[in-house]
């Protein structure tokens, strides 16, 4: 295998080259169609895929330069973004991680030199989120293992070359994971599904009837879906990357829009609730800036995420949902231009179609929020502390937080969660973490220039991220009566319900 001189680059005049030469994939510019070859030649000449191989195999190996690789194109084209999580995080991580040393030789070899990519195949159209409910099954057949079953919502489901397909055994509950190469034939698609945002990545309905080698099947230990839990973490963490970067845009954008816009004698920024919806979109860029740094620099893609789960679904569920309110601000910002598909000063339109899937894909939320609550409530029991604020102040993912809640009551919540309300602490918590990832970013230097803000701006992301908890914690108590469960009048109201901030509160010793 030749030697890619990018390889040799030091890690900022690798992503400042592959930042200045991509221009062309701009969402304003790039069709909203799956990627051509020739396009996706250019980027893998940028060395697109090269922090997800490891350098044995001829890759940069760099959990950092992943994450930046996502952001930047995030910025550029969200769907795009996604793109490239897809084939770096979900598919050749986890070749690198489970492959055996020849199928690793194969696919690393294939991806570092050609305009080839990688999906996963993991969903199916009777079992939605549970993946337990899966009718995929793979069979030992000799020297190969036969795979038989039915896939949807793959991303680049006519356009992948390799895949990792889940499937289950027949007979027990043991599901196991495998690279199969599309040329080998076996793989499908026979419907295309007509999305509506994502238009680059290309999803559909596909047939499974394929053989692919023993070698071709990922180690993986975990029983039951453990492993594919793990996998879905990853991606979870991704949102961090692709949020920082998309609302970075909408942020420039909005400012841009308002104060270009002419009212009168002035411009719309002029108008004070303007100025309100611009500064939250900068806010909520703030907070997912936050989120992006402690990806960086607290985890790791190269290593197992298992233990990482609370975190990763917070931040799935707070990025996605901030990046989705953002673009309803951006487009509203923009008037009827925002509504134009191909506008010609604005990416609204596909802004918010592209954001809207987020906050479905890799688990709805709504079953998150109740997945990360379960979590939460279940280490709180086993603290053994009466107060969840006290727990919150001694779990590691949220004790940044504990001086910034000290005014809300959290008590009722955890001392009878229902189904309804289960849901809705998730999403408290979620906003929890945040705050305490903004913290964090408060007492420590940017990774970079790039991702620097502005110290004033932190107690103002806390403020807004406390807001929401007051009013999520006042939706408990709406949620306990318009459903029937009895909850004490006025249990769940917090100590004060006006949220201030100061210009010391983002930057506690």
């Amino acid at each position: 295998m030749s030697r890619n001189p990018l390889v040799d680059l030091d890690s900022p005049d690798f992503l400042d080259q592959f930042r200045r030469s991509i221009d062309e994939f701009d969402s304003a510019r790039l069709p909203h169609e799956p990627l051509s070859r020739e396009s996706l030649r250019k980027l893998v000449d940028l060395g697109i895929y090269l922090p997800a191989i490891p350098r044995e195999y001829g890759g940069r190996e760099s959990h950092q330069e992943m994450c930046e690789v996502i952001e930047i194109m995030s910025e550029r084209n969200l769907p795009m973004g996604m793109y490239t999580m897809i084939v770096t995080v979900l598919f050749l991580r986890n070749v690198a991680a489970g492959g055996d040393d020849a199928l690793k030789e194969e696919v690393f070899d294939d991806f570092a030199n050609n305009p080839v990519i990688g999906g996963l195949a993991f969903t199916e159209p009777g079992s939605g989120s549970n993946l337990a409910r899966m009718e995929t099954t793979y069979h030992d057949d000799g020297d190969t293992f036969r795979i038989t079953g039915t896939k949807h919502w793959q991303a680049f489901s006519e356009q992948a070359d390799w895949w990792i397909i889940c499937a289950k055994h027949p007979e027990r509950k043991e599901f196991a994971y495998f690279a199969h190469k599309r040329s080998d034939g076996g793989f499908v698609t026979t419907e295309v599904y007509d999305s509506l945002g994502l238009k680059n990545l290309g999803y559909g309905l596909n047939t499974l009837d394929l053989r692919v080698p023993r070698h071709y099947r990922l180690t993986k230990t975990r029983e039951g879906l453990g492993d594919a839990a793990e996998i879905l973490c990853a991606s979870r963490f991704s949102k961090a990357a692709m949020a920082s970067g998309f609302l970075r845009r909408l942020s420039t954008e909005s400012l841009r829009q308002v104060s270009g816009r002419k009212i009168g004698d002035g411009t719309l920024h002029d108008i004070d609730y303007v100025r309100y919806k611009v500064n939250r979109i900068q806010q909520n860029y703030v907070v997912c800036n936050a989120l992006y740094r402690q990806l960086m620099l607290a985890e790791n893609y190269y290593t197992d995420l298992e233990n990482s789960m609370f975190a990763s679904l917070a931040t799935k569920v707070l990025a996605s949902e901030l990046m989705l309110e953002s673009a309803i601000d951006y487009q509203q910002l923009c008037g009827g231009e925002g509504y134009r598909k191909g506008a010609p000063d604005n990416i609204a339109a596909y802004a918010l179609l592209d954001a809207r899937v987020y906050t479905v894909f890799d688990g709805t939320n709504d079953l998150l929020c109740q997945h990360l609550a379960n979590l939460f409530l279940r280490r709180f029991q086993q603290s053994g502390l009466r107060s969840p604020l006290e727990f919150i102040g001694r779990f590691g993912y949220l004790e940044d937080a504990f001086f910034d809640l000290t005014d809300i009551n959290l008590s009722p919540i955890a001392d009878a969660p229902s189904q309804d309300r289960t849901v809705i602490l998730g999403r408290i918590l979620s906003r929890i973490y945040g705050i305490s990832a903004l913290q964090k970013s408060s007492r420590s230097a940017a990774p970079s220039a790039r991702l620097a803000v502005d110290d004033a701006d932190y107690p103002k992301a806390i403020a807004v991220l406390k807001n929401e908890i007051v009013g999520l914690v006042n939706e408990c108590e709406l949620a306990a009566r318009l459903v029937g469960t009895q909850t004490a009048p006025g249990a769940l109201r917090p100590h004060g319900t006006t949220v201030t901030f100061d210009s010391k509160v983002g930057m506690r010793q």
